[in-house]
């Protein structure tokens, strides 16, 4: 494995969008899965829209370093595939998610009481099914992310510190 760290940007990116994603994820499912009172669920409603409206734009500045960063020859060409195939996976899938919960809006999407933008769709049917790949797009990444996760874990007992290169 090679110890090549990664751009600061590429790292900063990594980060955010980890921290954004774990947030929304967890409170997401806390939200849809437990009956928590109206004015926190519509505060985390109103957190989540506004933190991952953030990630579109730098989705499309993520895919450009992930693009752009160049990974030395390995020795192991299956676990390079498997780590290609697995980010491949995260960034459809959360492309998906990020696209899939724009579409899914019913009302003005409120970006932390600064801006609201007009929701795109207005006819209830496609709003709705966009909710619904939405959901099960969530699902995947909260998966695709567990996943990921494992993997690290799973480099670092094998003493390749990839947390090392992926820190500033």
């Amino acid at each position: 494995m090679s110890s090549t760290p990664y751009s600061r940007i590429h790292v900063l990116l990594h980060w955010t969008f980890a921290a954004i994603i774990l947030w929304a994820t967890l409170s997401g499912f806390g939200n849809a899965l437990f009956d928590l009172p109206a004015g926190i669920a519509e505060g985390i409603g109103f957190i989540n829209v506004s933190l991952t409206f953030i990630l579109i734009p730098l989705f499309v500045l993520r895919i450009v370093c992930a693009l752009n960063h160049q990974r030395p020859a390995s020795r192991q060409p299956l676990a390079d595939l498997l780590a290609k195939a697995g980010h491949l996976a995260l960034y459809v899938v959360t492309g998906v998610v990020l696209v899939t919960g724009v579409l899914m809006m019913e009302r003005p999407i409120d970006l932390f009481g600064l801006l609201q933008i007009s929701q795109p769709l207005h006819e209830p049917v496609l709003t709705g099914f966009f909710n619904s790949i939405h959901r099960y797009a969530c699902i995947a990444l909260a998966l695709l992310v567990a996943g990921h996760m494992a993997a690290v874990v799973l480099h670092h007992w094998r003493g390749e510190n990839l947390l090392r290169r992926m820190s500033l």
